[in-house]
């Protein structure tokens, strides 16, 4: 009896199984939903920003968006077509891109990806230049630090025979742009330009070592540049933020083998501003355009070239520049080697706009037609200013204490020449 029952009952459930109107097919769904289109970036901030895109089709729905931040998934998706994201560090550029997701975890090719830089935070003069992120290193070294790149001019500012060394910062992702002119390029915010002022012990080698001054730093915050000194202590392990000037007693031996003593004047706040303002507007002085367009020491390419190579700077190339003559090279005119000079030394102070009285209005700018200039008429005062030593009748009277014999002996011959 019971196996008679067993039997039907297999049957029964046989019957069941069999039935194709209760059969319901285990569905699949191997299609991955369309892109997302035009993803974009806004409202950034220095530690977040907002993504938005279109959203995407699919066979049955989908579900949700997989957002990836410099190639790398973020660890939750998000059901809308915007997100904000988070947690990340001032004036740094980032990369996005977006995936849609369906019920069956299906992904869709990457939507277009999008560059976005974070608001940096504005720059401030630390206590001390270590701080400031200049140089890596030992300090007194002066290497560079990461994103710091070295820069020279063709034709220099005198400064009692001091070195320089000349480095600029620009923030992340962001270039300095022709400005239609062979002068001052337009720099972005949170530029930082550095020039730092010091002696070799002995100028017969230089590997004895050096006495280091003074870094000048100037600032680009929103719009407007600012001027601060970092002043060097005589251990030359650090260099400390100073407004007011003073006057250090500086010793080295020539490339004659002649020791020189100079009373090197460090600027006040002030002082700075007195030569880097014209209109009641602060800016550099050295790093104009037609002032860059040459071969540096550090790279055998024309600079403003190189510059452009590294992405430094947009929009120009050393073709479309003037060029600054090095008032050094003899072999250049000697009219255009003394307007040179007097350009980079003189004509921030001469000239319209500048902080020198109007009793004093000549104009040294290298593009000021000589008839505009008022040199002729001034020659002999010209000459008398600059062989002098006395503070109050000098010229230039900041930045010099000693006089400048090669260049004075090149001035003598051109004022001659007029």
């Amino acid at each position: 009896m019971k196996k008679i029952f067993l039997l039907i009952l297999i049957g029964v459930v046989i019957i069941s199984c069999g039935k194709d109107d209760d059969y319901e097919p285990v569905e699949t769904d191997n299609q991955a939903p369309s892109k997302p289109l035009n993803l974009t970036a806004s409202e950034q901030t220095e530690t977040s920003l907002k993504l938005t895109w279109d959203a995407a089709t699919d066979n049955v729905g989908v579900t949700a968006y997989r957002i990836y931040q410099d190639g790398t998934a973020l660890s939750s998706t998000v059901t809308e077509t915007t997100t904000n994201i988070t947690g990340l560090n001032p004036g740094t550029a980032y990369s996005f891109y977006v995936t849609a997701l369906d019920a069956k975890n299906n992904e869709s090719a990457p939507s277009n990806t999008v560059d976005a830089l974070t608001v940096a935070q504005p720059l401030t003069f630390l206590p001390t230049l270590s701080e400031m992120g200049v140089f890596a290193g030992t300090l007194s070294d002066l290497n560079p630090a990461d994103g710091v790149q070295l820069y020279e001019i063709n034709s220099t500012l005198f400064t009692d025979y001091t070195h320089k060394q000349r480095l600029i910062r620009l923030p992340e992702g962001q270039s300095m742009r022709y400005n239609n002119t062979d002068l001052l390029p337009s720099f972005p915010d949170n530029t930082l330009i550095s020039k730092t002022f010091y002696y070799n012990i002995d100028e017969r080698d230089p590997s004895l070592g050096k006495k280091i001054i003074e870094t000048r730093i100037l600032l680009k915050v929103n719009g407007e540049w600012l001027a601060g000194d970092y002043i060097w202590n005589a251990a030359q392990t650090e260099a400390t933020y100073r407004e007011t000037g003073s006057t250090e007693a500086i010793s080295y031996i020539d490339g004659n083998g002649q020791t020189q003593n100079v009373a090197y004047e460090i600027p006040s706040k002030q002082d700075c501003f007195t030569c880097h303002n014209n209109n009641a507007t602060t800016f550099p002085i050295g790093p104009k355009l037609r002032n860059l367009n040459f071969v540096p020491s550090y790279t055998t390419q024309n600079q403003l070239d190189y510059l452009a190579s590294i992405g430094m700077l947009q929009g120009v190339s050393a073709n479309n520049i003037s060029v600054l003559p090095n008032w050094e090279n003899d072999n250049l005119l000697l009219e255009d080697r003394a307007r040179a000079y007097m350009d980079i030394n003189c004509a921030h102070c001469h000239q319209p706009g500048s902080s020198v009285p109007p009793g004093f209005m000549l104009d040294f700018r290298l593009e000021t037609d000589f008839n505009d200039t008022g040199i002729y008429a001034n020659r002999g005062e010209v000459i008398a200013r600059f062989q002098s030593t006395l503070p109050t009748y000098r010229m230039p009277q900041l930045g010099r204490t000693v006089v400048h014999s090669e260049a004075l002996q090149m001035l003598e011959e051109y004022i001659d020449s007029l």
